[in-house]
């Protein structure tokens, strides 16, 4: 299976002070074994992950100029890509049955999300 317009996903965005960055690794750890454990990366049985990303990076005062220095914050991504609509839902589903998981998303995005675009389709890939 691959990316294709149409498909829906999730890209969240954060921005941590670098204080504040194992909190966020943490979670980035238990998610990321939650994805193993629950979705699949082919098949019909939903959740079927096509893409499942996480990036991290220094926040620099200027974005093209690593050598302007840095800001003091961490940048996060987490980017999710499934089929369509069946996968979202399944995926939300199993996500919010793990509770202490699913409050730690909510809390982290509710202090430090810049960004969150949920759900929404691929309007350009690489097909």
């Amino acid at each position: 299976m691959s990316i294709k317009r149409g498909s829906l996903g999730f890209h969240v965005s954060f921005v941590v002070p670098n204080s504040a960055t194992e909190r966020m690794e943490n979670f980035i750890t238990t998610h990321e074994q939650f994805m193993r454990e629950t979705h699949h990366l082919s098949g019909d049985k939903e959740p079927v992950i096509l893409a499942y990303s996480v990036f991290k990076s220094p926040e620099f005062n200027n974005p093209f100029d690593p050598n302007s220095g840095e800001t003091g914050n961490t940048l996060y991504g987490l980017t999710e890509i499934y089929n369509g609509p069946e996968g979202v839902q399944a995926h939300m589903s199993l996500g919010q049955q793990r509770e202490v998981m699913f409050a730690e998303l909510v809390s982290l995005t509710n202090t430090y999300c810049v960004a969150g675009i949920l759900g929404a389709p691929v309007v350009a890939a690489m097909e």
